[in-house]
């Protein structure tokens, strides 16, 4: 009897063990997913070319001096933006201003001597009309045997002596025209190789290197500066081949550097380069756009999205919706509380998380929706829990 009794009690724990197993079981594995649900929504999508490249200048002029000399001066340094024809720096010309001004003295020495020059062929012209004038009358004198033939020739001489005087003072402006002419050009070569010691910008742009200090001694064609034209920064990305064939030129998009994160820059395609990269499988993409006031370091780091396609009011699902299906996607159809896999056919997507539907379901059918580890746990005709998606 004991024994019956002692059996019983162990069937019973036994059964009771049994049964904890089994409502465990049904609470934890096999109890159903909780999931959400999603469907068919209309959606504005546009799709987006992804690359990642870097600040670039597609002209960088090196800007140096004419001359050989040494450094006296140095306006701007790296990353100043500059205008054109702003004075960058200035080498020793203590020199070339003696010699500006003395080319100036010689200049206003003969500008003086043709003053004088031409007061004294005024003079001179007026003389020459008087005694041509006596000459004349004594001529007619003579001819009456009204004056001595002596007078007469003396009259003719001071003729003679007059027409000489001017005739030597033309020689002479002819003779400081010369000098007036070589004294100009030697003020202007003067001013010009003054003016070589001048370092001026040839454009708008910010300046990226700085080559020397001042003090330093530099020969004539060496660069002090390199300044990037502030018109040609554009971004060089780098997109997959497998999206590269999308984008054309003239295409917008949006520049994010890592300098400005939360900041977006609109852009747009400007080249696509023809040659692709062997190794990588990539192709480069030269995307301008908005430049900020502070001009972003050249070679800074930068993220391209290019707009390659739009479409309005396309039916949409969440793109956590999906699963791969080898090379296709595909969705988990809710059906009487379970799930049953079903291959789709997808559209363009979109950054806002949303990829268009085109083929494979109704705009009744709900699909499930959940995070990523239960996605994956997922199995045909496995129990669900629903519950309506948030939008």
């Amino acid at each position: 009897m004991t024994f019956l009794t002692r059996h019983r009690k162990r069937l019973i724990i036994a059964t009771l063990v049994l049964g904890l197993l089994v409502v465990g079981l049904r609470l934890t594995l096999l109890a159903p997913y909780r999931i959400e649900s999603a469907g068919l929504e209309p959606h504005d999508l546009q799709r987006e070319a992804f690359g990642v490249g870097t600040v670039e200048a597609k002209v960088v002029v090196s800007i140096g001096s004419k001359i050989t000399g040494r450094v006296t001066a140095l306006n701007v340094d790296q990353p100043d933006r500059v205008r054109k024809g702003q004075l960058l720096a200035t080498l020793e010309n203590q020199d070339f201003h003696e010699q500006v001004a003395q080319a100036e003295h010689d200049l206003a020495r003969t500008a003086a001597d043709l003053v004088a020059n031409d007061a004294a062929i005024r003079q001179a012209e007026a003389n020459r009309a008087l005694a041509r004038k006596n000459y004349e009358r004594y001529q007619s004198l003579s001819q009456e045997g009204a004056v001595s033939r002596l007078d007469f020739e003396q009259k003719e001489n001071e003729h003679i002596a007059a027409q000489e005087a001017v005739n030597t003072l033309l020689a002479q402006r002819t003779s400081l025209e010369k000098q007036q002419k070589k004294a100009s050009a030697n003020l202007n070569f003067a001013k010009a190789k003054l003016t070589d010691t001048m370092v001026h910008a040839s454009c708008d742009g910010v300046v990226v290197t700085r080559e020397v200090e001042v003090g330093d001694a530099v020969v004539a064609g060496a660069p002090i500066f390199r300044i990037a034209d502030c018109h040609t920064i554009w971004v060089r990305a780098h997109v997959d081949e497998t999206v590269a064939g999308a984008i054309a030129v003239g295409q917008p998009a949006r520049v994010i550097l890592r300098s400005r994160p939360e900041q977006s820059l609109p852009g747009q395609v400007v080249r696509v380069e023809v040659e692709s990269d062997r190794v990588t499988e990539e192709k480069a993409v030269n995307v301008t756009f908005s430049v900020p006031s502070s001009i972003p370091p050249i070679g800074e780091q930068a993220e391209v999205y290019i707009i390659t396609g739009q479409k309005t009011q396309v039916s949409a699902l969440p793109q956590k919706a999906l699963v791969p299906i080898g090379k296709s996607y595909g969705v988990w159809l809710i059906q009487g509380g379970r799930v049953h896999l079903r291959q789709v056919q997808v559209g363009i997507s979109d950054p806002s998380g949303w990829i268009e539907i085109v083929g494979g379901l109704d705009s009744t059918d709900r699909v499930a929706l959940a995070p990523p580890e239960i996605m994956l746990r997922l199995k045909d005709n496995a129990r669900v829990a629903v519950s309506t998606a948030g939008s």
